[in-house]
């Protein structure tokens, strides 16, 4: 059985809002395609079957902020489709990459309700706990979808996961990115 040799670069830092050229946004109703990634494989002699680059622009600028009902505009979940590559003979891999991509968007999404929660402290720029709690929660998430579904390549594993993944995105569907949440 052929060793699944895999680069996956997960970008969770949170960035400040750059230039959208070669980004394209998480979205409900468009799904990442093979003809989204853009790169090429850093070394083509290897047996690499992907390189993904995922990142969360970022825009808190006390300027910008303080008028804001909510923080949810200013949290942009993308794909980098020039730092991007896939083999485009396994399909398996394009739905791996897709359900990463729905995991960082629960990421985003959870990152601004607690945004959202803590008002005060972002309009402070006391934030960087929070970047930081929920960064450390999603990597011990990707890490236990990487697991339970040996890198979606076990379909009942990967089946699990797109359901609770699906399931997490409804329940914070208030804080996507165009949402206003109830309530406020």
């Amino acid at each position: 059985m052929n060793q699944l040799m895999l680069t996956l670069y997960l970008l969770t830092i949170f960035t400040p809002i750059a230039s959208a050229q070669g980004k394209l946004e998480w979205s409900e109703t468009k799904k990442l395609t093979i003809a989204d990634f853009k790169g090429s494989p850093s070394d083509p002699s290897t047996e690499q079957t992907l390189v993904v680059s995922f990142g969360q622009d970022l825009n808190l600028e006390k300027s910008k902020i303080s008028s804001l009902k909510t923080f949810n505009a200013q949290v942009t979940n993308y794909f980098s489709q020039d730092s991007s590559w896939i083999d485009r003979t396994d399909q398996s891999r394009l739905r791996y990459v897709i359900t990463h991509f729905d995991i960082n968007e629960w990421m985003a999404r959870a990152l601004r309700k607690r945004l959202n929660e803590n008002r005060e402290l972002v309009l402070r720029g006391e934030h960087q706990t929070i970047l930081d709690e929920i960064n450390n929660e999603f990597e011990k998430i990707k890490l236990a979808y990487d697991n339970e579904s040996n890198y979606g390549n076990n379909p009942i594993g990967q089946m699990n996961w797109e359901t609770r993944i699906n399931e997490q995105l409804i329940a914070l569907a208030d804080y996507c990115k165009t949402c206003e949440p109830k309530g406020k």
